[in-house]
């Protein structure tokens, strides 16, 4: 049997249609990946009236889903919400990696790229 995230997030008690089941997905099929040197499996869903394929996980592979669990900091406290304060603070300190006084001399820094959540 095939384990989608949808069905993965309601055993962990989180409802199917969590917000951010997409990046969290997205977490666990780069697990896979690394792990595998492969892309996940896929299966068909009826979702919003459409079968759709996502990726699925079998039984063995649930350490992949249980990994991505720990690394997506969402996971930590699924109803946390982050205050515009600090969004904007994150965003301030990410502009001011890339953008220096003058733009006409920017130069990269050697601090590595972060990814949207």
């Amino acid at each position: 049997m095939k384990t989608t995230v949808a069905e993965y997030l309601a055993t962990r008690g989180l409802p199917a249609n969590w917000r951010y089941a997409s990046p969290f997905g997205r977490i666990a099929a780069e697990t896979y990946r690394s792990i595998y040197r492969r892309e996940p499996r896929k299966a068909f869903r009826f979702i919003n009236g459409k079968f759709r394929r996502v990726m699925a996980y079998r039984a063995s592979e649930r350490h992949v889903l249980d990994t991505a669990w720990d690394i997506y900091p969402r996971c930590a406290n699924p109803s946390a919400v982050p205050t515009p304060r600090r969004t904007v603070d994150r965003i301030d300190r990410v502009l001011n990696d890339y953008v220096s006084n003058d733009a006409m001399r920017w130069s990269p820094s050697n601090q590595p790229l972060t990814r949207h959540p």
